[in-house]
Order: C-alpha cells, then sequence, then structure tokens
C-alpha cells in the first residue's frame, strides 16, 4: 500500500472516531448545572401500577388504603411493595437529559426491558419505560411518557422497585415466636415418632438429667440424647420459607407435590409460648401449650415442598431441614452413651470376669491434707474397698473412667453374641434403678458387643474395651 493511500484511510479513520467522540460526548459527558436534578412527575396517589418485565405483564390496584392484585384479590400481596414502588417514583429524579437523542435503538428503548404506567385517582397515567444501562455511569436510559424527543438517565431505584414477578410480592405465611419446646412427633404414612420432655424423669431412667423421651407403641419410654432432640426441634423452631411457589394450591397439586394428607409426613411441634414482660403482669396463670403443624412433600433440585395445616400455601424448605425431620428415628436420637451412671449414687460394683466375681464397695472417709497457706482442711473423698481391703483410689476410678467412655459406634441389631469378656452389676442407693447391668462381648476385630440393663446390643469400639479389661486385669490382684 502505498503513502497516499495510507494517508486517506487514517483520514478516514479519524473522521469516524471524531464522530464517535462527538456521539459519546452527547451521551456521556456530564450534565450542565440546570440539567442535574430533573424531577419526573409521578402520580401523588396512585391508584393503579402496571408494568411489563421479562415479558409479563402485572398490575396492582388500590382500594380503602389497601392494595390488591388486579388479576385476583385474594393473592396474598405484600404490601411494603406498591408501598415501596410508589416511594420510588415521587422520587424519581433524572441526573440527565438528552435533546434530540436520535435512534431510540441506541438506548435500548426501541424494547424497553421494563415498562412502567402509573395511574392516579383521576385516570391520569404516568408512563416509564427502561432501557440499556449506560457502560460509563451505570445508570439507565429513561423514557418518559413516550415523548421520544428526550432522553433521560436515572439510576437504578426503578428498575429494582418493579423487576418484579407475582411470586415476589408474595406476602409468606409466618412462623410463631416459639417458646419452651415441649415435644414433636414426626408421623409417615409407613409409622410415628413421637418424644417428649419430662421434666422429673427419676421414675423413668437410672440417669435423671435425662429429660427427653420417645414413647413406644407399648407405652414404655425411651431416654434421648438432649443435644440430638434440640437439634431436631431446632429444624422446626429455625424454619425458613426459601420460596412461595403456589398461594392457592387446589387439592391437584397438593397431591402432585405430596402434600395432600394422606401422604405427606406430618411434624407437629408442641411448646408453651414466649411471653413478654406485659404479659406477665397481665396474667398469672400459665399459657396454654400450642401446637404448630407442617407437612412435608417431596424433594426437587431447589428444596423440598412444605404448607402449613389448614392452608393451600406451597413453598420449598431446605431438604437438609425436611431429612432431618421425616428420617429421624430413635437410631438416631438414643444417647451414644452405654452407661452414663453416676458413681455418687452407687453402693458397690459387682465384676466378673472368666466366672470370677468380685465386688468393689463405695464409701467415703475424711482426710486431712495441708492448704498453700499452712493451714490443715479436712475433706470427704471416695473409699473403695475389695474384701475389707482398701484399694488404689486412682486404679478404681480409671476402671470407672474406662466404664463411662464405652461409646455406641452402632447398632448390632439381631447379631449373634461372641465370648463374655465381662460383665458388671451396679448396686445405687436410689429410688429407682437401684440395679443395673453391663455385659461386654467379643464381636469382631475392631468392634465389641456392649448389652446395658438387657437392652439391644450395641457396638463399641474394641480398644475402648480393651482399655477397659486392661484395667480389671490389674485391679483384682493381691498383694
Amino acid at each position: 500500500m502505498n503513502r497516499g493511500k495510507k494517508l486517506i484511510i487514517l483520514c478516514c479513520a479519524l473522521v469516524v472516531l471524531g464522530a464517535g467522540y462527538v456521539v459519546a460526548r452527547t451521551v456521556y459527558a456530564e450534565p450542565t448545572e440546570e440539567e442535574e436534578g430533573v424531577a419526573l412527575e409521578a402520580p401523588e396517589e396512585a391508584s393503579r401500577l402496571e408494568w411489563t418485565y421479562d415479558g409479563a405483564t402485572l398490575a396492582l390496584v388500590k382500594e380503602d388504603d389497601s392494595w390488591s392484585y388486579a388479576d385476583d384479590d385474594v393473592f396474598p400481596l405484600d404490601q411494603s411493595v406498591p408501598e415501596n414502588m410508589t416511594g420510588v417514583l415521587s422520587g424519581l429524579t433524572a441526573s440527565r437529559v438528552l435533546d434530540e437523542p436520535g435512534e431510540l435503538a441506541d438506548y435500548g428503548l426501541d424494547e424497553p426491558a421494563l415498562t412502567v404506567t402509573a395511574t392516579d385517582a383521576d385516570g391520569t397515567a404516568y408512563t416509564f419505560a427502561v432501557g440499556d444501562q449506560n457502560e460509563v455511569s451505570q445508570e439507565y436510559y429513561l423514557l418518559y411518557n413516550g415523548d421520544e424527543s428526550k432522553v433521560y438517565m436515572v439510576d437504578s431505584s426503578l428498575g429494582d422497585a418493579f423487576s418484579l414477578g407475582l411470586y415476589d410480592m408474595v406476602q409468606m405465611e409466618s412462623l410463631p415466636m416459639f417458646g419452651t419446646v415441649t415435644g414433636l412427633s414426626v408421623t409417615q404414612p409407613g409409622g410415628s415418632v413421637s418424644v417428649s420432655y419430662v421434666e422429673d424423669s427419676e421414675s423413668l431412667y437410672y440417669d435423671s438429667s435425662a429429660h427427653w423421651f420417645l414413647e413406644q407403641e407399648d407405652g414404655t419410654q425411651l431416654a434421648l440424647d438432649t443435644g440430638k432432640v434440640t437439634s431436631l426441634t431446632a429444624s422446626v423452631t429455625g424454619l425458613t420459607w426459601i420460596s412461595c411457589v403456589n398461594y392457592d394450591a387446589d387439592d391437584q397439586e397438593l397431591a402432585a407435590w405430596g402434600l395432600e394428607e394422606s401422604s405427606a409426613v406430618k411434624v407437629v411441634l408442641t411448646y408453651e409460648p414466649s411471653s413478654s414482660e406485659d404479659d406477665e403482669e397481665e396474667s398469672d396463670t400459665e399459657a396454654e401449650p400450642q401446637t404448630f403443624v407442617l407437612y412435608l412433600g417431596n424433594d426437587t433440585d431447589e428444596g423440598t415442598y412444605a404448607r402449613l395445616a389448614d392452608s393451600r400455601m406451597v413453598y420449598l424448605i431446605n431438604s437438609d431441614t425436611a431429612d432431618s425431620l421425616r428420617y429421624t428415628s430413635y437410631s438416631s436420637l438414643r444417647p451414644a452413651e452405654i452407661c452414663s451412671v453416676d458413681w455418687n449414687t452407687v453402693d458397690r460394683l459387682e465384676v466378673t470376669v472368666d466366672g470370677t466375681t468380685n465386688t468393689i464397695s463405695f464409701d467415703e472417709q475424711e482426710e486431712e491434707t495441708t492448704a498453700d497457706g499452712g493451714d490443715t482442711v479436712t475433706e470427704t473423698v471416695p473409699l473403695y474397698t475389695w474384701n475389707g481391703t482398701e484399694m488404689d483410689t486412682t486404679s478404681v476410678e480409671s476402671l470407672l473412667n474406662a466404664i463411662d467412655a464405652l461409646t455406641a459406634t452402632g447398632d448390632a441389631g439381631g447379631e449373634n453374641q461372641g465370648e463374655l469378656l465381662a460383665s458388671f452389676t451396679i448396686y445405687r442407693d436410689s429410688t429407682y434403678f437401684t440395679e443395673l447391668t453391663l455385659e461386654l462381648y467379643a464381636y469382631d476385630t475392631s468392634s465389641c458387643l456392649a448389652v446395658f440393663n438387657g437392652g439391644t446390643p450395641r457396638l463399641v469400639d474394641r480398644s475402648a474395651v480393651t482399655t477397659l479389661t486392661d484395667a480389671l486385669d490389674s485391679l483384682f490382684t493381691e498383694e
């Protein structure tokens, strides 16, 4: 290419760049002083709001100071949504006005992303069409009342307020302010699990610190782990809706989502409602227990369908939350500890190994020690004896600690028991559960079986049992 042709091309490029610069200055130039803060008039008291967004047109109407969805006044509209919309419209201000803007397509206004029409009580309509975003100022181009001779530049508040679908505006049902939880039941088509809180549990379980129990069909009560039950009830008391998928589902829709009463998982939480100081001053009587009922349905990729009792509003909730409720069982809630005895209540402990039974007597004695200041201090300490001979306290308590450390790693079901490794009979000075038994059996190379008080065999780590039997080996040796 010769030098002359290059020069012509460069000149053409400069012309194009110059034209682009003029356009850029027109579109992106800083507003003049008189152009700043141009208010766009909107109804002082709008009676109708209509907008088209994402291919759908929605409208809200106001009557007697209350807004409703124009196509269905049963729709549970969140009143804060139209209040926010009218607030944004009343304060809408353009930072700049572009006179004689040219082609609307250059601003995305030939096919606006959002069109809003606000109508006042007299029927006067105000329209706002939102186009593209300006890459420099991050503002949006707006056409006001269809006047194509001007394009306004506004912030994102209008788009944020009106870029909503129907279910973005739903007023979801509120959940109670749960107080003290006293019970929880989960009912499935194949059965149910019911747990309840018992304040005075001394007659139900040997460990009176246990307060949560599972009721069996025969009426017997099985003690549960407090932490596990608390975590389970928190799945209900901390429940949140992810979204509402239907505000008035019919029977067919409920069935499709697994939310018919005959097929859904029914969760019932019993609780004593919280009371404020004002409530306590007004009434000396205890508040009546309340029940909260939740139905769980099918799973989706986004969550699990759920609804409240006597409601046709359908929601999605977290699937992990739903699973923790519908798959709960005694196995998932029972304590991991095999034998959590309060040794202060024990009179004696019988230990049988290899057919030989030895008895450790539990007592107390006073012992004098010298404090840091030189004073003599008398304190009560445990006294353990065997065949009338005082035993080493540290050795005995190592055995007791080894018993306490036995923790279930699983349930053995109906597996056959192997060789009996050791058995213990615990005699307590108490009104209930005066005699407890613990039996340890061989199982496999990694586990042993523990049977406490004749219950279901449970797997325990073999190393924990080895620690216990090692303590036994050196404990009953005649000096």
